[in-house]
């Protein structure tokens, strides 16, 4: 193991810092890692996280709203603490757009005719880009990864979204089991951690689907 690797999460929405701090933790390659934060929230999660690892936390205040936070990671330990829930992140703030979000759990819309539900599909993601107010978050599970991965058509218009903002997120795990992992074309790939996150956080949440 090497002796410490220091995780930059300043700038970074909740849930973001927690998930990067799981990254490093999975890795298994470090016993100390520091991690920057810039928000209160962020700070205590990535604490909570960390503790109900078995890690031994400590906090310092850099300057005014800016966090370092020092994990050690005690690799002879087997038993867990009772397990610290991690905060609610945030509404985000917004003066004039509802933060809502997509959530696609497949490739078609609609059932009967899954030619039809294709193209329905498209034709859904062509309207949204001129429809506002525009979605916070686009969310692709199950089959709906494809259109991230395999659809020309639906790539181009989900790209024209992120283009204007609008996070595009694809389950990580569905795109492995579909063997999509290397041709992802459009956003990023995301855990469950993370949409449930992104469904707490939404003021509304639409599925086409």
């Amino acid at each position: 193991m090497t002796d410490a690797v220091t995780v930059d999460a300043r700038g970074l929405a909740c849930p973001q810092p927690v998930l990067e701090t799981k990254r490093v933790f999975d890795e298994g390659q470090v016993s100390r890692f520091i991690v920057l934060v810039d928000n209160p929230t962020s700070k205590e999660n990535v604490s909570r996280f960390a503790r109900n690892q078995g890690c031994e936390v400590g906090v310092e205040e850099t300057s005014p709203g800016q966090y370092k936070i020092t994990i050690d990671r005690d690799i002879s330990s087997h038993s867990l603490p009772e397990p610290e829930p991690l905060l609610p992140c945030p509404l985000p703030q917004t003066a004039d757009e509802g933060r809502y979000v997509v959530f696609i759990g497949t490739e078609t819309m609609g059932a009967g005719d899954d030619e039809l539900g294709a193209k329905l599909m498209r034709g859904f993601l062509r309207t949204l880009i001129d429809c506002p107010p525009k979605p916070w978050r686009m969310i692709f599970i199950n089959s709906g990864v494809k259109l991230t991965t395999l659809d020309d058509d639906a790539v181009e218009s989900i790209s024209l979204m992120q283009d204007k903002g609008v996070e595009i997120l694809a389950c990580g795990t569905c795109l492995q089991h579909f063997g999509l992992e290397n041709k992802l074309r459009v956003g990023r790939a995301t855990n469950m951690f993370e949409v449930i996150e992104s469904l707490n956080a939404a003021t509304k949440v639409i599925s086409p689907d």
